[in-house]
């Protein structure tokens, strides 16, 4: 085969279908659940570092797919949602997993997410969660 000959088109063979992917890598719906999370998580993260800027300097957030086997111990059992942790910076961690089984739509993973972030920098930075956000809607 010669180097300028057109390449060899893909064919449907045994009926599976179309190969290769069915959506462009740039559009909405070719995002996955994590790099959904993820952007939910940073875009709530913005805001609230748009309030607080000098005492989000010394917080970090991150995220995790489930809760450690100490985060059940710590809350008896009962699945966490996040954890806070003070030191040196301070850290956030939310677990993505339990936060989307707990949300049936976009809208509520989105509130939830701000919730749990409002309630450990809270706990964190010595304020109330409703100071942090003031859309704060607590457990329900």
């Amino acid at each position: 085969m010669s180097q300028d000959s057109p390449p060899r088109v893909k064919r449907d063979r045994h009926g599976r279908g179309m190969r290769g992917p069915m959506l462009p890598h740039k559009v909405p719906a070719y995002e996955n659940r994590s790099k959904k999370f993820a952007r939910l998580v940073d875009a709530a993260v913005t805001e609230i570092e748009g309030r607080f800027p000098a005492s989000m300097t010394n917080v970090a957030i991150s995220t995790e797919e489930v809760p450690s086997k100490r985060d059940l111990i710590m809350n008896d059992g009962a699945v966490a949602l996040g954890r806070g942790e003070r030191s040196n910076p301070s850290r956030v961690v939310l677990y993505r997993h339990p936060i989307e089984m707990r949300s049936e739509n976009d809208a509520e993973l989105n509130r939830i997410i701000r919730d749990v972030l409002a309630l450990y920098i809270g706990l964190i930075l010595g304020m109330r969660p409703d100071q942090i956000d003031p859309d704060y809607r607590g457990p329900e």
